[in-house]
């Protein structure tokens, strides 16, 4: 569009409110269902290019008659499980209306209104830094399109140069940056709710995590190549030693696949525990809360209305989807909690082929108990075996191939030949999910768990006990390894992101709060007054010396206003001239006098600097100063004389 085009103050006006309109519209992608998205968004540009060409096709009642009945229908799916996506159709209805209509300016202020409505119901799913800038633009272009439309109603379809655009910018920015700096106040002091306000609007799909119903053989390798942060840990040390995070136990085997054990919600713990950590917990869309073995309890839930509790396999939970990043105090204990059947994991497959079968009982020949037994099977697996992301293509068992032909695979390999032998041979065993290490962020004092730390391993019961055992060779997780420092940062500043404005809680304020009142209490005792009273004294002694050593300095410094101020004290103090007088009074007054060159010298010098756009070279100043050393010396001469 042509600059020309734009000066037009409807048109320039009329530009921002859309752009406007179309940052709240786009944040709703996420939000709303595709083909309306798509189709909404395609009627507002439309309506963006009628409003350019002054073209209303379509009558105003017959809009709004639409609209309403049209209104209806989608407000007509609104549920407890998820408010927000008919609103948002609403919403994005109404604007793609607003665009058809032939408007007046209260249909522009209806429209940012909707715009801001719609970013509104996006910040319900988008919580993340980069949606931040998304929200400060859309800000930014609010402000300015109210501006605007303050003098688009004064000034109409009148054209206006730039410079009137310029300062009416000036002035959106100014106000812009007046309202984020009050937000800041406002959102620390503000009274605050303890559970989120939207958080009856969470969604029932997503991204998935490495996590869930089940494994397939080669599905962990596949989420090891992925390095998404799963969750982060604060409180614990930065020498972790090979950390396992448990989320899922899996008691069934069959078509190559591990399930996940049937749950049941099972009472947590009174006490607290033996190790105490915080987690904050990426949005993952199911209930699991991975925790370091062995997990015992859940102390505190922010960010989510929801109660957790304990479950079959020694895993927690939460009674709802996890649709943000939530904060949750947990504690973990030396030993698993729960005491189960050891003989709901026993379960063997009758497909099971007879080759498998034949190595469970070589390996079990002549054994005497169980803890031989289990020695045997990670001594087998510890010799000849590797480690790969790479499978090679096989026909036939997957598991008879990486026994006796590959002798190599990944995770789920490992745990479930070891899981099936041990069961075979009679040893209760079940197969583990969850994660394996951390990566310490020294930035922040944390530890960051990635997908790409999806881990399996197994647990076998020996002795009245369950213990682990994984039969996996060490390996550090390929994707692990390209971990920058810079994505160090990068996670860093998202940490602080979610601990310090996402997870602001009413705790984190009533905290704030009960801080400054002791603050305060504590600096009204007297010998506290006197002591600030001392500070505040020598503050104010130090920055009047520092003004005064700046100013000395400034007038030191050799400059064409220095030396005119040198040279205009100087004839003042000779008597030659008054203290008010002006550059072109001065000269009137040297004129005749030996001196006079030099004084009519130095003015031009100040005046050009002063008035003219030309440079003053320092070869002139110089020149200058030099000028006024001769003016000292002839001055001094002729009053001896």
């Amino acid at each position: 569009m042509p600059l020309n085009y734009l000066s037009n103050c409807r048109t320039f006006t009329y530009s921002l409110v859309h752009l406007t309109a179309l940052v709240g519209i786009l944040s709703l992608w996420n939000v709303s269902e595709v083909r309306y998205f798509l189709i909404f968004l395609g009627v507002y540009i439309i309506g963006i290019f009628l409003d350019f060409k002054k073209v209303y096709p379509v009558r105003r009642f017959l809009l709004t008659l639409f609209g309403f009945l049209l209104s209806l229908y989608f407000l007509s799916f609104l549920s407890l499980e998820d408010l927000l996506k008919p609103f948002s159709h609403v919403v994005l209805l109404l604007l793609s209306i607003k665009s058809l209509e032939e408007k007046k300016l209260r249909d522009l202020y209806q429209i940012l209104l909707l715009s801001l409505f719609a970013l509104s119901i996006s910040t319900a799913y988008n919580l993340s830094l980069s949606f931040l800038l998304v929200f400060l633009f859309h800000s930014f272009l609010g402000v300015s399109s109210l501006v605007f439309l303050n003098l688009y109603k004064k000034v109409g379809d009148k054209r206006l140069d730039w410079a009137t655009y310029k300062n009416y910018i000036l002035v959106s920015l100014a106000f812009f940056f007046s309202v984020l700096f009050l937000t800041f106040p406002f959102f620390f002091l503000l009274p605050r709710s303890q559970t989120p306000i939207f958080d009856l609007f969470g969604r029932g799909g997503g991204l998935k995590t490495g996590l869930s119903d089940s494994v397939s053989l080669g599905k962990v390798g596949d989420i090891q190549e992925d390095n998404t942060v799963a969750f982060r840990v604060y409180g614990l040390p930065q020498n972790l030693k090979d950390p396992y995070w448990r989320a899922i136990v899996f008691d069934r085997y069959e078509k190559d696949t591990w399930l996940r054990a049937s749950e049941k919600s099972l009472p947590m713990p009174k006490d607290t525990g033996d190790l105490i950590y915080t987690l904050v917990i990426e949005p993952s869309f199911d209930r699991i809360v991975p925790a370091l073995d062995y997990p015992y309890k859940v102390l505190k839930v922010e960010g989510l209305n929801a109660d957790a509790y304990m479950t079959t396999g020694n895993v927690l939970r939460l009674q709802k989807d996890i649709n943000r990043a939530i904060r949750l105090v947990v504690s973990s204990s030396k030993e698993l909690y729960l005491e189960e059947n050891p003989n709901n994991y026993l379960q063997v497959p009758e497909t099971i082929g007879p080759t498998i079968r034949s190595l469970a009982e070589s390996l079990s020949k002549n054994a005497k108990t169980d803890q031989e037994r289990l020695k045997r099977v990670v001594e087998y697996f510890s010799n000849g075996y590797q480690y790969t992301l790479k499978l090679e293509k096989y026909e036939g068992d997957p598991l008879e191939y990486f026994l006796f032909v590959a002798k190599k695979g990944n995770c789920e390999y490992y745990a479930s030949a070891t899981a099936l032998i041990l069961r075979l041979m009679g040893i209760p065993a079940r197969v583990v999910g969850g994660y394996k290490g951390a990566l310490w962020n020294p930035l922040g004092n944390y530890h960051i768990i990635t997908n790409s730390m999806a881990h399996v391993w197994v647990e076998a019961y020996v002795n009245g006990r369950w213990l682990r055992v994984d039969t996996t060779p060490p390996y550090t997780p390929p994707a692990v390894k390209r971990i920058s420092r810079f994505a160090m940062v990068r996670d860093f500043i998202v940490s602080f992101w979610y601990s310090n404005i996402v997870g602001y809680s009413s705790e984190k304020q009533i905290k704030l709060f009960s801080n400054l009142r002791q603050g305060i209490k504590r600096e009204l005792k007297v010998e506290n007054i006197r002591k600030r009273l001392l500070q505040a004294i020598f503050l104010a002694f130090s920055l009047l010396s520092l003004y005064m050593v700046f100013h000395l300095l400034l007038r030191l410094r050799k400059t064409p206003k220095n030396l005119f101020l040198k040279t205009k004290s100087l004839l003042v103090k000779e008597g030659i001239i008054k203290e008010d007088a002006l550059p072109e009074e001065i000269i009137s007054a040297c004129k005749g006098k030996e001196y006079y060159p030099l004084v009519k010298f130095i003015l031009s010098l100040y005046q050009r600097h002063r008035y003219s756009p030309y440079k003053i070279y320092p070869d002139e100043i110089r020149e200058g100063y030099r000028s006024l050393k001769r003016l000292k010396e002839i001055i001094r001469s002729s009053d001896r004389s």
